[in-house]
């Protein structure tokens, strides 16, 4: 990782490589982040290590979209309001999308692994999907894109498998 980069999000000054294990608020996607992140002290801004290196396309090999490629975006927020399709949350930023589908996802959400484990199903791993809707277990709302356990009949929202403080990319893999 290069120590220090210029970034479009923030011309003002370079932003400098941490890795100092404190929670932040990505400034570019508007998601939590714990460590690794590019900053600038002097402005108290913060980009994910993924955010500030997104490239302009998301791998092909992303899980959760593989019709079309996925362009890298800034929306415009409050006047284009999106939802991030995998975690719910509002997109404030940058982000995925896939336009003749009208997918979007977080760069940190097009991390999120495809099986999981959780504490609150150490049962079975819980896999990555897109059905119907259906309850979920935690926050008994509805959702399409859940992990879900098949012979349990437990599914959680992405953001519940946690809980909504952490980064998805705290979430424990599968092995």
């Amino acid at each position: 990782m290069p120590k220090q980069i210029v970034h479009d999000a923030h011309k003002e000054h370079p932003l400098v490589f941490h890795d100092d294990g404190f929670r932040f608020r990505c400034d570019g996607c508007n998601c939590y982040g714990v460590g690794a992140r590019y900053r600038c002290a002097a402005c108290d801004f913060d980009l994910h290590e993924l955010c500030a290196t997104c490239q302009p396309t998301a791998p092909f090999s992303f899980h959760g979209h593989g019709q079309h490629p996925l362009t890298f975006e800034r929306t415009v927020f409050p006047e284009d309001p999106r939802r991030c399709d995998l975690c719910a949350a509002l997109i404030k930023g940058m982000h995925y999308r896939c336009r003749p589908c009208d997918f979007d996802v977080h760069p940190i959400c097009s991390q999120l692994p495809s099986a999981a484990l959780s504490p609150l199903h150490p049962a079975h791993l819980l896999v990555l999907t897109m059905a119907a809707p259906a309850k979920c277990t935690r926050c008994s709302t509805d959702c399409l894109w859940r992990y879900r356990c098949v012979p349990c009949e437990v599914n959680l929202h992405p953001r519940c498998l946690l809980g909504t403080e952490q980064t998805p990319l705290n979430i424990p893999k599968g092995k």
